[in-house]
């Protein structure tokens, strides 16, 4: 199972920054690769999320049931997709008021090599990406509040 890994400690208070990110029917409006998403079922501490990912020409999608503990973390679990296995997790901890440390994990292995060859380049460069394209949407939610 491969590893991705990224941690920012950024200048937004954890709720903006929590709040964009457990937002998934917003991430089309700044997420260039997020063609589309449902939420399927909605509760206070959960969601079952599903993101349309258009890159490169290559179109597909994957669920996952998002279990939310409110401005501390937002665990993610595979329900269907490219992936035999999908888990991770958004943590969030305040800093102070103003400042919030945010870490995304994710664990994952494609179903099949082919999926693989051809997904996994995208998949890691949105991977790669994710982080930083949130807290540019969380500066602009910032100085526009």
């Amino acid at each position: 199972m491969k590893k991705i890994y990224k941690e920012e400690e950024i200048n937004v208070t954890m709720s903006i920054i929590f709040n964009l990110i457990n937002n998934i029917e917003d991430y089309p409006k700044f997420l260039p690769w997020c063609k589309k998403t449902e939420v399927t079922k909605e509760s206070e501490h959960s969601q079952i999320g599903k993101i349309f990912i258009s890159k490169s020409f290559i179109n597909w999608s994957f669920s996952t049931k998002n279990i939310i503990d409110r401005n501390k973390s937002i665990s993610l679990s595979l329900i269907d997709g490219p992936f035999d296995k999908l888990d991770g997790s958004w943590n969030f901890k305040k800093i102070d008021d103003n400042n919030t440390l945010v870490s995304l994990e994710i664990n994952y292995k494609f179903k099949n090599s082919i999926i693989e060859l051809s997904i996994e380049p995208i998949f890691t460069t949105i991977m790669n990406s994710i982080l930083e394209s949130f807290v540019d949407q969380a500066f602009k939610i910032k100085y526009n509040d």
